[in-house]
């Protein structure tokens, strides 16, 4: 085996590898982000506030604001809830004021989710195609390395 076979395997099992628990990370997180959905109960909310936050810096060393809505809803049963977010965006996604649907869970109502695309979808979706990528990127570069490996010893 050439050196540059031996490091086109090594390099395809570590992509494909680091790319396949990116992508199990993102189905784990969708099967979990569905599983609230089909449970949640939905009830209206007010964005009663934009946590303002420095993001990190960027390559140039900039750094911005990103904003997590805070949220106050009333459950079925009267109790006021208040939550953040858990995702921020670099300009407001949402105006203070705001009316939202939330969805709660009736167990815990604190760990309510604004019902968006960008709150529920983004991460899991985001993990899954870009994880997929680069199993994918990984099993080709690891299966033309063998076809490689397994054509020079035919030649031998």
């Amino acid at each position: 085996m050439n050196g540059d076979t031996k490091f086109f395997l090594i390099f395809g099992s570590i992509f494909g590898g680091v790319g396949s628990i990116i992508a199990v990370t993102g189905i784990i997180i969708g099967i979990n982000t569905r599983s609230f959905v089909s449970a949640a109960i939905p009830a209206q909310g007010t964005v009663i506030e934009l946590q303002q936050r420095l993001s990190s810096p960027d390559s140039k060393g900039y750094r911005s604001y990103v904003y997590y809505p805070v949220v106050q809803f009333t459950t079925r049963s009267g109790e006021s809830t208040v939550f953040e977010s858990n995702s921020a965006s670099n300009t407001p996604e949402f105006a203070k004021g705001q009316q939202v649907e939330v969805l709660y869970s009736p167990d815990n109502p604190s760990s309510a989710q604004i019902n968006s695309w960008l709150s529920l979808w983004f991460l899991p979706l985001m993990l899954g195609g870009l994880g997929s990528s680069f199993a994918l990127v990984g099993g080709i570069v690891i299966f033309k390395s063998l076809l490689g490996l397994m054509s020079s010893k035919k030649m031998v």
